[in-house]
C-alpha cells in the first residue's frame, strides 16, 4: 500500500465521507482538522483507502484486495508499527478475510443524535464546570482525554474543545471532541473512578451535545459493545443506536 502526501489529502474527502462504518474519523483526517495517514492500494486506479487516525483508529473505503488487506494486517501485528492500527469495519469482507488471521474482533456500537437536550439547565451538584482551555487542559489526566486523539494540545486548542468537572481543583471528569470533521463531533468522555455515577458524564456530554449543535454540527457517539455505562450516557443525552460495526486490533 501506498502513503499519501499530506497535500493531497483533500482528494480523498469524498472517500472519507461515503466511509459506510464512520465518517468523523476519516473526516477529520481528510480535511485537515486532525492527524493521521491515508494509505492507497498500489498499481493503477484507486479501488481502496485506509484512514488511520492517530488515535490508531483506521477506516477503509471502496473495495479493498487480499493484497491491500494483507498490508494492513502486517501493520497491524508489527511489532515496529508507527502507532497501533485499529481497524473499525462494517464491510463483510472485510471481517471475513481477517476472521481466521491472529487478531482479536468485538463490535462497536455507533449512534446519532436524534433529541436537542438542556445540559445548561442540568444541577452541577456544587462541582465547578469549565471548559476546557490552555490553563487547565494539563491538569486533565487518564486514557480518554484530549491527548488520546489529539496529537498536541495546541491542535486540540485550535480545532477541538471540551468540558471539565473540578471538585477543590481536582478534575473529576471530561467531555471533548475526540474526532472532528466539517459536519459531525464524536463525543470523548472519562469520569475518574472515585465520582462514578455521579451523572458527571452526562451533564458534560450534554454540554457537549448543547454546544455541537449550537455551531451547526451533528453530535455522534460511539462505545464498545460491552461498555453499558457509556451505552447509558449516550441514551440519557438523546442518542440512538444507527449501527453496529466490527472492530479488528491485534491479539
Amino acid at each position: 500500500m501506498r502513503r499519501i502526501s499530506e497535500i493531497d489529502y483533500k482528494k480523498y474527502i469524498i472517500r472519507a465521507k461515503n466511509n459506510t462504518a464512520n465518517s468523523v474519523y476519516p473526516c477529520s483526517i481528510a480535511e485537515g482538522f486532525q492527524s493521521g495517514d491515508i494509505y492507497v492500494n498500489d498499481g493503477a486506479g484507486v479501488e481502496a483507502v485506509l484512514f488511520w487516525h492517530y488515535c490508531g483508529f483506521g477506516y477503509i473505503s471502496g473495495n479493498p484486495s487480499d493484497e491491500f488487506l494483507n498490508d494492513i494486517y502486517a501493520e497491524m501485528i508489527s511489532d515496529h508499527s508507527r502507532r497501533r492500527l485499529v481497524l473499525i469495519t462494517s464491510d463483510g469482507v472485510v471481517t471475513d478475510f481477517f476472521r481466521n488471521k491472529d487478531v482479536l474482533l468485538d463490535f462497536r456500537a455507533e449512534y446519532s443524535y436524534r433529541q436537542h437536550g438542556n445540559a445548561a439547565e442540568k444541577d452541577t451538584n456544587g462541582f465547578l464546570i469549565e471548559q476546557i482551555n490552555r490553563d487547565n487542559l494539563s491538569k486533565i489526566t487518564g486514557r480518554i482525554i484530549p491527548s488520546f486523539s489529539w496529537e498536541s494540545p495546541e491542535q486540540f486548542l485550535k480545532e477541538g474543545f471540551g468540558y471539565a468537572a473540578f471538585d477543590q481543583g481536582r478534575v473529576c471528569a471530561v467531555s471533548f471532541s475526540a474526532a472532528v470533521s466539517s459536519d459531525e463531533i464524536d463525543i470523548g468522555v472519562e469520569t475518574h473512578e472515585d465520582y462514578r455515577k455521579m451523572g458527571l458524564a452526562s451533564l458534560l456530554a450534554g454540554r457537549m451535545c448543547d454546544r455541537i449543535v449550537e455551531i451547526g454540527k451533528k453530535p455522534v457517539w460511539a462505545h464498545s459493545i460491552s461498555n453499558k455505562g457509556s451505552m447509558n450516557t449516550a441514551l440519557k443525552c438523546g442518542f440512538v443506536q444507527s449501527r453496529v460495526n466490527t472492530v479488528i486490533r491485534k491479539s
